[in-house]
């Protein structure tokens, strides 16, 4: 048992873990995504738990209970509290939505004469009806559809929400094992590495998550006083979208600005093209709030990555990855500056 392995021997093995490894990650990758959420919300609560135990002095495990519980209860109490109105709102919603089907057809129904030429609509769409029922059917379809999706993957949420709380529960047990890998002279440094990639990381999510609510909180207020039909809904829907950096206000401000320009105003007395302009001017104010003062003072200068390289980064993760990739390609940038950094400074023997 004391035979030492020889350096071939040693790379033959490190090579072959690796590609255990990489099978593992393969076979495994459905359970990609319910980890890394859980991941991402321990990231954001662990400051909380922290801080339970700071203010408190009651033990880690108490605190972890304490805080997971209140998750619990919020993720099931807001869409209680919440749904009711949701619901008020997409009804009046709908209802404006039927009338601008109804006043459709009539338009469809109608000649038209321009330049000496007579336009018959109903050419092109012979069956108005018809042709409004598939879209809805389509619609309602798609919507089942969804809600069987969500229901069939509720073990999925299961799986993220244990992960969580083991993740908050023992996640400083987890740092302190990659650093008993470490070397003895670059423990330290490790231990830095990893701390300040706790932090890039914590400041991101946390930072990200207060963004998502001071968004749809003000383009709700916003569309609620210019009488944007909806404008509850577009408002949570913008604080959802904002969760994709740059290019989540960018959607959810077209869909608002399309929904000012089909509907129009709900007492407003203008032509619905000026209220799709005011439209456009509330999400570019909201936009330009969040990216010009809010962003900057909310995310500080922890993540030291440039606008610019944050726009390309997202646009080339989200049409590659998709959203998710999206999501987390701002704090991987982050990760990749400090690894950057540390070995920057390791081949260059200038001190970090």
């Amino acid at each position: 048992m004391n035979t030492k392995w020889t350096e071939s021997t040693k790379y033959t093995v490190i090579v072959g873990l690796g590609l255990v490894l990489v099978w593992l990650i393969w076979v495994a990758k459905p359970l990609i995504f319910p980890l890394l959420i859980a991941a991402l919300l321990s990231f954001t609560l662990n400051p909380l738990v922290t801080w339970l135990c700071n203010r408190t002095r009651i033990n880690h495990n108490l605190a972890v209970v304490v805080v997971y519980t209140l998750l619990a209860v919020l993720l099931v109490a807001i869409p209680v509290v919440a749904t009711p109105y949701l619901v008020r709102q997409l009804a009046g919603f709908s209802e404006t939505v039927n009338w601008v089907l109804d006043r459709t057809g009539l338009l469809f129904s109608r000649s038209f004469t321009f330049a000496g030429i007579t336009l018959f609509p109903s050419d092109w769409v012979t069956n108005i009806d018809q042709f409004v029922a598939e879209s809805v059917a389509t619609i309602a379809g798609n919507a089942l559809n969804l809600l069987a999706t969500f229901t069939g993957n509720m073990i999925w949420v299961l799986i993220t929400m244990v992960t969580l709380f083991y993740l908050l529960k023992d996640g400083g047990r987890l740092k302190q094992s990659i650093l008993q890998v470490a070397p003895p002279s670059l423990r330290m440094e490790w231990e830095q590495l990893l701390t300040d990639i706790d932090h890039a990381w914590g400041a991101f999510l946390r930072g990200q998550l207060l963004l998502m609510l001071i968004v749809g909180i003000l383009a709700a207020v916003g569309g609620v006083a210019i009488g944007l039909p909806g404008a509850v809904i577009l408002g949570v829907l913008a604080g959802l979208l904002d969760i994709v950096p740059s290019l989540g206000p960018t959607v959810s401000g077209a869909i608002a600005i399309t929904v000012g320009l089909v509907l129009g105003s709900t007492y407003l007395n203008i032509p619905n093209g000026w209220f799709g302009l005011i439209v456009a001017a509330l999400y570019f104010l909201v936009q330009q709030i969040e990216n010009i003062w809010l962003r900057p003072q909310i995310m500080s200068n922890r993540l030291r990555l440039h606008p610019g390289i944050i726009f390309v980064g997202v646009v080339g993760a989200l049409a590659v990855q998709g959203i998710l990739a999206a999501l987390l390609v701002v704090p991987i940038m982050a990760t990749a500056s400090i690894l950057g950094r540390y070995f920057y400074s390791k081949l260059t023997d200038v001190a970090k």
